[in-house]
């Protein structure tokens, strides 16, 4: 089981959802954070790093429920009138942009997704300290490669 879970209890002090409406909105959410952020599907993902998630996914669920609640109220005075409309639009994603930010942050800091190398060349290379295949290059421009044993030049 994946350490990022969200159950319909975590939502119920802050909404009244009927469990099976909860559980599919969970179920999309959960689909969804794991495409813009893929380490949240890990079963090593940190108990800090599932609570930071588990509060976005959190609040995208409960607007979401909340998506066409509102009203629309018209007020005219004399020859002046206005139209607002407190109702969310439905067809917007499930996450802000903001959110989205901040799950993919979640994944950043994960040490399993930073880049990484191998070291090519052994502590024990005639390499030159500043040869490029030293520095990570596919190359060597220290001359090595033509005496076989040291620089052509003495660092």
């Amino acid at each position: 089981m994946p350490a990022l879970t969200i159950t319909p209890a975590d939502l119920a002090p802050f909404a009244e959802i009927e469990e099976s409406k909860a559980e599919a909105m969970i179920e999309d959410a959960l689909a969804l954070a794991g495409q813009v952020a893929p380490c949240l599907t890990d079963d090593n993902l940190s108990p800090q790093k599932a609570a930071a998630a588990k509060a976005i996914l959190r609040r995208a669920i409960l607007r979401w429920n909340d998506q066409g609640s509102g009203a629309v109220m018209s007020q005219t005075a004399l020859a002046f009138g206005q139209t607002i409309d407190t109702r969310q639009q439905s067809s917007r994603g499930l996450f802000w942009p903001s959110e989205i930010t901040d799950l993919q942050d979640i994944c950043k800091s994960d040490p399993d997704n930073t880049i990484w190398s191998y070291d090519m060349i052994s502590a024990a290379s005639p390499h030159a300290p500043t040869c490029a295949a030293n520095l990570g290059a596919n190359y060597c421009d220290c001359g090595v490669y033509l005496t076989g044993t040291v620089p052509l030049w003495n660092p």
